[in-house]
């Protein structure tokens, strides 16, 4: 993966953004469109770009709801097997 010289960042974090995909047409290709009052943001992408951004996002919730789960002590680890293998 190639990395850009230039880093465009646009902090989000306080607006009420609307987000969506814009498909692509005969002379465009697709877009990801993020509005909101700062006005509207586009990254035009490929599909195969478009679904590293849907993976890098799904990977960011995924490891937040693995670092707010429990972590499994060995004695977690042994209860459920006994449980399952029907010792306990």
């Amino acid at each position: 993966m190639a990395r850009a010289h230039s880093a465009y960042t646009v902090d989000l974090s306080q607006q009420n953004t609307e987000s969506k995909v814009l498909p692509a047409t005969t002379y465009n290709p697709a877009a990801l469109e993020i509005s909101g009052s700062f006005g509207c943001v586009q990254i035009v992408a490929s599909d195969e770009q478009l679904a590293e951004i849907k993976y890098a996002i799904q990977q960011h919730f995924e490891n937040i709801k693995n670092s707010d789960s429990p972590k499994q002590t060995i004695k977690d680890v042994e209860l459920d097997y006994s449980i399952k293998e029907g010792i306990a």
